[in-house]
């Protein structure tokens, strides 16, 4: 059966985590199972045991109903929530990560029926889209996903390497008291998230929101590895921040930064995040016509969206846009032709977009090519004629671990 694991069910994934990501430290581990379970959501393919096979706590927790759980993962994926800040707008969206199979059932279409039940799920709660950092792309491909994000390379220039320097995770003050020595710590998640939140918004449109418990919960993660956070000063003001972590072998968790002191190495940059659009209506709203186009104060263009895996996006669309927003309805065929929406212009009527009945539309697109498209990655060729009128989404960060 496939559910979602609830309270202490949730540490049950233990076990197939570390078969699954052997790679990962157990203090690693340790931590994620402790602090990113509070509040993520674990889909689980979990095959039902015999009382047999159960041991006595096992049976009696079955029969008083204690736990609904009694059988063994066999499959899993985590639903882990971030706070998205996309075109000014906050969207609640989940970030894949753990999706794993027991080596002995692979193969049987046990992560198809995971993957299909999360996207059901994720359309009927309206979630724009999801994204992850692919093991293997091509696990993921058949689903819909698509990548939508390069990593940039950073390095710190000669300038920034003669910047003063605080290490401010761990927090290593000179403060006798713990209580002072927490708050003070506190103190400076707050300086931080605010600085990073505004180095993210002058350079990108979509990245996740540094408030303080995303700052929390990433000073715990580089714990986890050893890591380290030291902030560059230019006399009192921040000019950057450095990461570092790794229990085996240190590496850059990450760099950000101003010109003059950080800049981006001409180096190839590698796919390193996929997205798939689950919904979308919602996904549309941040989407507008460009600048030069607003003059035409509304176009409707007639979409036929190829989503073959999602019944409810798969279909003829009416995309309307202007220069604040679009969104989508349903096209209505009626015998002899689509109705194309129309658009009220000083009075005159402006049919955009109209087609006939032989299935013609102004754009035909698969639900990985949209997405694409929107994210700015790349324009599919059916789409060319119309990326200098629509702006879609051009500046993507997400950095993520898990």
């Amino acid at each position: 059966m496939i559910v979602y694991l609830t309270g202490d069910e949730k540490q049950s994934c233990r076990k197939l985590w570390e078969e699954a990501f052997p790679e990962d430290s157990r203090e690693f581990g340790d931590y994620y199972f402790r602090e990113k379970l509070k509040d993520n959501r674990i889909l689980a393919l979990v095959e039902e045991a015999e009382e047999e096979q159960l041991g006595i706590q096992e049976i009696k927790a079955r029969r008083t109903g204690e736990t609904k759980l009694s059988g063994n993962v066999q499959a899993m994926l985590h639903r882990n929530p971030y706070r998205l800040m996309v075109c000014g707008q906050q969207w609640q969206v989940d970030y894949l990560v753990g999706v794993a199979t027991r080596k002995e059932r692979r193969h049987r279409g046990y992560m198809r029926q995971l993957l299909l039940r999360m996207m059901d799920d994720m359309r009927r709660e309206r979630m724009p889209f999801c994204f992850l950092m692919p093991a293997d792309e091509a696990i993921y491909r058949p689903f819909g996903f698509t990548f939508i994000f390069r990593q940039p390379w950073f390095e710190l220039t000669e300038r920034g390497q003669g910047l003063r320097t605080e290490r401010w995770i761990p927090y290593r003050g000179e403060i006798s008291s713990q209580v002072m020595e927490k708050k003070e710590s506190e103190k400076k998640l707050a300086v931080l998230s605010g600085w990073m939140n505004q180095w993210l918004a002058n350079h990108y449109q979509v990245y996740a929101v540094r408030d303080e418990e995303y700052l929390s919960r990433l000073a715990k993660e580089l714990a986890s590895e050893e890591g380290t956070l030291d902030v560059f000063f230019d006399g009192d003001r921040i000019a950057a921040v450095e990461s570092w972590w790794g229990s085996t072998q240190q590496e850059r968790r990450l760099l950000y930064g101003e010109e003059p002191y950080v800049k981006t190495v001409d180096a190839e940059e590698k796919p390193v995040i996929m997205a798939r659009i689950i919904c979308p209506e919602e996904f549309v709203r941040v989407i507008r016509l460009r600048k030069k186009q607003q003059e035409e104060e509304e176009m409707t263009v007639s979409l036929r969206l190829r989503d073959p895996l999602i019944a409810e996006n798969d279909g003829t669309w009416l995309w309307h846009l202007n220069g604040e927003k679009s969104w989508l309805e349903r096209a209505e065929l009626n015998g002899e032709e689509s109705r194309l929406g129309r658009a009220e212009l000083n009075g005159e009527e402006s049919r955009l977009g109209r087609a006939e009945l032989n299935g013609e539309t102004d754009l035909t697109l698969t639900i990985e090519e949209l997405t694409a498209w929107l994210f700015g990655y790349q324009v599919p060729a059916e789409a060319g004629k119309f990326a200098d009128r629509i702006e879609t989404l051009e500046r993507v960060f997400l950095d993520e671990i898990v």
